[in-house]
């Protein structure tokens, strides 16, 4: 029998959970999707005060209709911040960077979420250069505007990470924030020198599931650089708060990964 409250540990902290996805996609998947009150009422179940949200159409099927849809399907939920996916071409976004940054600030949209090379089923992997001459002036311009990038590469599980191309993204735009979300598990040591050559990386939680490998990284690089994100409806948001709550982190340092980081580079007030 547990003799600790951990839901009001979990209010203490304020969770944003940076990464969950909302909406049924183009290509019907083998196991769970949820729409926006699944989440919702596991948020509420939870005590997790707010999260940052994609529809997964705007990953599976097309960016500007996801993108679209998420906005109309969250405009009555105020814990949940939009995050926008983008391809970077103004052909696919129908747009030039400066007026898809406008777009973002109208719309009140936080966050970026880009996938250069989702190697899951085929049906639903996305596929894009990922280098300057490509991305080049989107970047440029989230960078003018300080609006977080959050990249997803999900590699196969012996896959090695994109080393160069990170490191060239984010020397290339010092300023743009730039959150890692998968891929970490067994590439520690690289990780921690990556992200002390480039302080403007930061590392989403849902990628660190080794024994102790938020607390040996919070060692070498500090708290602020790590932000909590479950991936629902993928993974559960009961891991990411488990690995908050059982990790060997002071109440401060665990109150920054929960939340308190993504709100400052979002420039979100609590």
């Amino acid at each position: 029998m547990f003799d600790r409250d951990y839901l009001e540990e979990v209010r203490a902290l304020e969770v944003l959970d940076f990464s969950i996805s909302i909406g049924r996609p183009a290509v019907p998947p083998s196991g769970f999707f949820a729409q926006k009150e699944d989440a919702l009422a596991e948020m509420n179940r939870l005590a997790i005060a707010q999260a940052l949200v994609y529809h997964v159409t705007a990953k599976g099927y097309q960016a500007v209709y996801g993108n679209g849809r998420l906005i109309e399907e969250i405009s009555d939920a105020p814990q949940m911040i939009a995050s926008w996916v983008l391809v970077p071409s103004q052909g696919e976004m129908g747009c030039s960077p400066v007026q898809f940054v406008e777009e973002l600030k109208k719309n009140s949209v936080k966050a970026v979420r880009m996938f250069p090379s989702s190697q899951s089923a085929a049906a639903s992997a996305t596929r894009f250069a990922f280098c300057k001459w490509f991305y080049g002036e989107f970047m440029d311009a989230l960078s003018q505007a300080q609006i977080p990038v959050a990249l997803e590469f999900t590699p196969h599980r012996r896959a090695e990470p994109e080393w160069e191309k990170l490191h060239d993204l984010a020397t290339e735009f010092p300023k743009l924030p730039i959150v890692l979300c998968d891929g970490f598990q067994r590439a520690t040591w690289s990780l921690v020198e990556l992200m002390k050559i480039c302080p403007n990386l930061y590392v989403q939680t849902s990628g660190l599931d080794v024994h102790r490998q938020l607390e040996y990284m919070i060692g070498k690089v500090g708290p602020e650089r790590f932000l909590a994100g479950s991936k629902y409806p993928d993974m559960h948001m009961g891991t990411m708060l488990g690995q908050l709550l059982f990790s060997n982190l002071t109440f401060e340092h665990a109150k920054l990964i929960a939340g308190d980081n993504a709100r400052r580079i979002m420039g979100i007030l609590r």
